[in-house]
């Protein structure tokens, strides 16, 4: 099980320290843990119906190695894609209610019939065209930075190959 960084701010003249600490961890591509699809949706001609049945099996495959972490206090995430011989690239930044880490991050990661979002329709393309789809977890103290955190990266961060999923515009 991958271990969660937790980052915890004690009073307002850390918050660079903790915005810098949280980009690091974030961006850390050694410590990316690997979302897995099996090798039929990872295919071009893979198609919706293929996803749609394939949801439990990527539930309970990735169970061990990633989804079980989501319930140790994880409210803050970043997804990265890789091609093969290529490095990780960072394409989003999110952020969630501890509470909801595991059902917020699995619709971007997961088939959920009619309520497809934007983000699960990028991961499906970059896995259609080749890419495994990694993630990093973090925890930020306390919750409410999670939202200030978000934004400051994003806002920081967003160009056209680094966080080209984050579509809200700050």
């Amino acid at each position: 099980m991958p271990r969660i960084d937790v980052f915890r701010i004690e009073n307002e003249i850390a918050l660079p320290e903790l915005y810098a600490q949280c980009i690091g961890s974030l961006r850390d591509n050694s410590r990316i843990v690997i979302f897995t699809y099996p090798d039929e949706l990872k295919v071009p001609k893979s198609t919706d119906a293929e996803w749609d049945s394939k949801s439990s099996f990527l539930l309970e495959s990735n169970e061990d190695s990633l989804l079980g972490t989501l319930t140790n206090g994880v409210n803050c995430y970043a997804i990265h894609t890789k091609k093969k011989h290529e490095d990780w690239q960072l394409r989003y930044i999110g952020q969630t209610d501890c509470k909801r880490a595991k059902s917020n991050i699995m619709r971007h990661l997961v088939p959920h019939g009619d309520r497809t979002n934007a983000v699960f329709a990028k991961c499906k393309e970059a896995v259609r065209s080749g890419c495994e789809i990694g993630l990093r977890l973090i925890k930020v103290e306390p919750d409410t930075l999670r939202f200030f955190i978000q934004e400051k990266l994003v806002t920081a961060l967003r160009t056209d190959y680094v966080l080209d999923w984050n579509n809200k515009r700050y």
